[in-house]
């Protein structure tokens, strides 16, 4: 199940400060912003920044030569 949460929340979730995140957004390199009528502010979608941390960590260990030794090891 998802939950809808607002930036401030975001924030804590993944200990990046708001000018950076703001920046990444402003960029298209975080998750879009759901605006719904009658909201002062915007909400993310809790499943979809989940899913941009793990592209991180995918990111980050593709780039590894830490994960590249591992990934030899393993075959």
């Amino acid at each position: 199940m998802d939950k809808l949460i607002k930036k401030v929340e975001i924030l804590e979730y993944v200990c990046i400060g708001e000018t950076k995140i703001d920046e990444i957004i402003k960029d298209g390199k975080f998750v879009k912003p759901i605006f719904i009528d009658g909201f002062a502010h915007a909400l993310y979608s809790v499943n979809e920044v989940q899913e941009w941390i793990n592209l991180q960590k995918q990111k980050r260990d593709e780039n590894s030569d830490v994960s590249k030794v591992v990934k030899k090891q393993q075959k």
